[in-house]
């Protein structure tokens, strides 16, 4: 089924220091699932901090009567969680992208045209037109001493 999800990388504890140092070590091996699972991990932390950054954003309008810290547990446990499904699903596809700077970095890169490719941002040829900027037209946006007037 395409919509399911390995709960592998959910289930891990988030400081299991040891699980670290093995993951370090298959990564220095070259191992290609372990620089995945290492894009993965990063990809989790940074939306795992956008929302953070989200929920403080948010205490000033928070009421007191519908407010209670056993709640901003449950946000914040849920946030974890939804952090690492994000990052499986490839949602923002920085995942992928830090995946492929390691392997350009060691040398096992693909091509570069598979980023931009990717299904992350995908660009549609309107858009690329729309994007590019025209040659002629830009000539006249420029200004010349003067202009200001």
């Amino acid at each position: 089924m395409e919509n399911s999800f390995d709960l592998k990388l959910s289930s891990q504890s988030y400081h299991d220091f040891s699980g670290l140092s093995e993951l370090k070590a298959r990564v220095q091996n070259d191992d290609e699932a372990a620089i995945k699972e290492v894009g993965q991990k990063f990809e989790a932390l940074f939306v795992q901090m956008m929302l953070k950054s989200m929920r403080e954003a948010n205490e000033p309008f928070k009421s007191d009567l519908m407010g209670s810290s056993a709640q901003d547990t449950f946000e914040e446990m849920y946030h974890q969680e939804l952090s690492q499904v994000m990052s499986q699903r490839g949602s923002l596809g920085v995942a992928q992208w830090l995946t492929e700077t390691i392997q350009k970095q060691s040398g096992k890169a693909k091509a570069i045209d598979s980023y931009n490719q990717s299904s992350a941002f995908p660009i549609r040829d309107e858009e690329k037109r729309v994007l590019t900027p025209l040659k002629s037209h830009t000539s006249m946006m420029t200004l010349k001493p003067g202009d200001y007037r």
